[in-house]
């Protein structure tokens, strides 16, 4: 594995490092929540199949529900609450769609879920799609996967597989993590433990760049340059 670093000309070494240390620590501290709020459209799926309130009895709403060659379509599927830790969300997609000959599996096209956590940061998830099996306990989501947390921090994925049993979350494609002066790539992640265990693997890259500065000082006479450094295994 290789891991690319930089940092700002003139600054200490180990003000880099524990600079690394702080984004390390808010990256997982994103996957951790964003784990379990994939999960929220699983819930959704499980109230289109089940046809009643989850548990929580959270508001489900939908636009309408029209029968289409044996097959089940809703539009615009709503579903808000909070869960068992008092935290807000919300959740819909474009369509949930359910086969008659497979009742305990959905489709549901344009995933999107937000999460509030008592007025502090919060997570909004979107995919593309994503084929949730109630009778497996999982929720494959494809075509594209992103979580956006409010302080800056932007995972991409192009898929990823969540299995609720076990509490885990895993893609085999390029994962991307962006945040305000630094971007990890790699070529897969696997997420075991409910988010308290977080896997890179592959072509592992950090990537450090200037912060954004809020007011360029008038003495400054251009961006700083980073001076990239590169550590092997």
């Amino acid at each position: 594995m290789t891991v690319t670093t930089g940092y700002l000309d003139g600054a200490p070494g180990r003000h880099a490092t524990f600079a690394s240390a702080q984004r390390h620590s808010r990256m997982v501290a994103i996957l951790r929540k964003a784990l379990p709020f994939v999960g929220v459209a699983a819930l959704l799926a499980f109230v289109v199949v089940a046809r009643l309130s989850a548990p929580g009895r959270p508001d489900f709403t939908v636009a309408r529900t029209t029968i289409e060659r044996n097959t089940i379509v809703m539009d615009r599927p709503v579903l808000t609450g909070y869960d068992t830790d008092n935290r807000e969300y919300r959740v819909s997609a474009d369509r949930a769609i359910q086969k008659m000959a497979a009742p305990n599996q959905v489709r549901l096209e344009e995933i999107r879920a937000e999460v509030t956590i008592r007025g502090r940061d919060g997570v909004v998830i979107t995919a593309k799609g994503g084929d949730y099996d109630h009778s497996r306990g999982t929720l494959a989501l494809y075509g594209g996967l992103t979580v956006d947390s409010d302080d800056g921090i932007r995972v991409r994925m192009k898929n990823a597989d969540i299995d609720f049993a076990n509490r885990t979350l895993t893609t085999k494609n390029p994962v991307s993590i962006l945040n305000q002066d630094s971007e990890t790539t790699a070529d897969a992640m696997t997420v075991t433990d409910g988010g308290n265990v977080i896997v890179l693997s592959g072509r592992v890259q950090t990537r450090l760049m200037s912060p954004k500065r809020k007011s360029a000082s008038p003495s400054s006479s251009g961006p700083l340059k980073g001076q990239p450094v590169t550590s092997g295994p």
